[in-house]
């Protein structure tokens, strides 16, 4: 009777637990149609606030591209009697496909406008650009509620004098807002669909079997979503309070180079030494994003606490994949030095004209003709020079302008060429970078000092490889550690507004890494920077000239 009794209790229970289980079966409909529903909002919401974000960059580089425009600052300050900067205007705006262009002297008075009845009257409300600040709005102007973008536009001696404003309006955006929404309801009700014929299959199956079998297809469920967090393209790794790994997807690994089966080791087994790690372990601050260089990535790492009631139960990390964003980067840090050494050339060019109408006044012919061969031959005679020993005719004209650039600034800038650089095992336009950024902080670190000199190095250093070495006469680096200028993050300049200071050394490195070089720094009467980059075997340099 008692062993009746227990098999009865037990059988009671099973049919309890099967008939709360086919009770929320019974729901499916609602619970999966709300999870669906929710989770589209929740997608779609992102969607559009990411795409309201592109929207703003995008009319925000507009501006300052147009702001960078040479000869645009000396047309405001003379007042444009020709109205160039309309025309200008409405031609970057058919090319950029913007809704408007606007282009205001300091006074915030318009010199362009798709409305020519407004060119010349003065824009509405404050204008922070006009001191200095580049930001986006959502605007309601003129011609309807845009997606705005302004920034302020320098002279040649850094005096803000006037601005650019660029924008999108909302109506024109529309149509990508339509297409989103469509591709979220057509994918939202594919997947509402699927939703209720899995549930459907999963109910019939739950009404002929066991609890057990019920569990297996809890489980398949479990995989699935472990499935999406391993197709989704940010990484994600969760953590304990003693940092050890409970879960890492497929794009963590990746961009961290870490195996699958790190699962169950802390952070310190699996991650090397190094602000990457500190990072992960939350040793270091306590902003929302930290921007990190390794080998082949450039990512933003996230981490934040994770509380159940108020207790600390570990943290979630998220990783973010940034590296075209530094190619961009690199890209237009190219542009601006270029731009830098033009307008260094334009002003010792207009020094030296000026200097020879001082002497054609006086009537030193002589003189004259004699000033005007020599610089003529200085200039022509080094860049020839360079461009013969060199072989390389994009770091010759790197290097003429850097010159210029030393000469404005009071260095001195010696270039010693002992063999070409036409056959290093590395891309050219990496090269210009990693060439440019080294000589650019010696120019810097030189510049002020009581014997401001830099010298620049080419030189066979074996059969295998070739070196570019870099000194300055500056305050040298950290006695400590000079590698420590390596470090993604690492400066010790003043911070220059919403640029990204810390990661020239970094990008360097990393450039010449991939090139299967080397860098060395250490002090020797200032910075020395040594580069060793190995060369084309014969049959690479024969099909690359080919």
């Amino acid at each position: 009777m008692r062993i009746a009794n227990v098999n009865s209790v037990e059988g009671s229970v099973t049919v309890k637990i099967q008939g709360v289980f086919l009770r929320i079966a019974g729901n499916r409909i609602f619970i999966i149609t709300l999870a669906v529903v929710l989770g589209l909002l929740m997608a779609y919401h992102s969607a559009r606030s990411n795409q309201e974000d592109q929207d703003k960059l995008r009319v925000l580089a507009i501006a300052k591209a147009t702001a960078a425009i040479p000869g645009i600052p000396e047309l405001l300050q003379s007042r444009d009697p020709q109205g160039k900067l309309a025309a200008l205007a409405e031609t970057l705006r058919d090319s950029t496909d913007a809704s408007y262009i606007v282009i205001a002297d300091e006074n915030a008075i318009r010199y362009s406008h798709p409305n020519p009845k407004l060119i010349g009257q003065k824009l509405d409300g404050d204008q922070p650009a006009l001191f200095g600040a580049s930001y986006t709005t959502i605007d309601n102007g003129t011609l309807g509620i845009s997606v705005n973008g302004k920034t302020p536009i320098y002279n040649a001696t850094g005096k803000i004098v006037g601005l650019v404003s660029a924008g999108i309006l909302l109506s024109k955006l529309a149509p990508e807002g339509s297409i989103l929404l469509h591709g979220f309801l057509f994918y939202g009700f594919g997947l509402l669909i699927a939703g209720l014929l899995l549930s459907e299959l999963l109910v019939r199956l739950a009404r002929g079997r066991a609890l057990k079998e019920e569990l297996v297809d809890v489980t398949a469920r479990f995989q699935e979503r472990e499935a999406m967090l391993h197709s989704i393209r940010e990484g994600v790794i969760t953590l304990t309070t003693t940092n050890c790994i409970t879960l890492i997807n497929d794009e963590a690994c990746r961009l961290l180079e870490l195996a699958p089966n790190v699962v169950g080791k802390t952070v310190g087994e699996v991650v090397p030494l190094g602000r990457l790690r500190s990072l992960l372990l939350g040793e270091v601050g306590s902003e929302d994003d930290f921007r990190v260089l390794t080998d082949k990535f450039s990512i933003l790492v996230n981490r934040r606490p994770v509380f159940d009631g108020g207790r600390d139960i570990g943290s979630v990390v998220t990783i973010r994949d940034r590296t075209e964003h530094v190619g961009l980067l690199r890209e237009l840090e190219s542009v601006q030095n270029f731009s830098e050494a033009l307008r260094s050339q334009q002003h010792e060019y207009a020094n030296r004209i000026h200097a020879l109408n001082g002497l054609l006044e006086l009537s030193k012919y002589d003189e004259a003709i004699a000033f005007l061969g020599e610089i003529a031959s200085v200039q022509s005679n080094l860049a020839e020079e360079l461009n013969v020993k060199l072989g390389n005719s994009l770091i010759t004209a790197l290097m003429i302008a850097k010159v210029t650039i030393a000469r404005e600034r009071g260095v001195k800038l010696t270039i010693d060429v002992e063999t070409s650089i036409d056959d290093l095992r590395i891309d050219q336009n990496a090269l210009v970078t990693v060439v440019g950024n080294l000589v650019d902080n010696a120019i810097e670190a030189a510049s002020g000092s009581p014997r401001a000199e830099v010298m620049v190095l080419f030189k066979q250093d074996s059969e295998l490889e070739k070196i570019i070495l870099v000194h300055d006469s500056g305050p040298g680096l950290p006695e400590a550690n000079p590698y420590i200028v390596f470090e993604d993050g690492y400066t010790s300049k003043p911070s220059r507004g919403a640029g990204h200071r810390g990661l020239g050394l970094a990008i360097v490195q990393r450039l010449i890494r991939q090139s299967f070089g080397a860098i060395t720094a250490s002090n020797e009467g200032g910075a020395t920077f040594l580069v060793q980059i190995p060369v084309l075997e014969a049959g690479e340099l024969m099909e690359l000239e080919s």
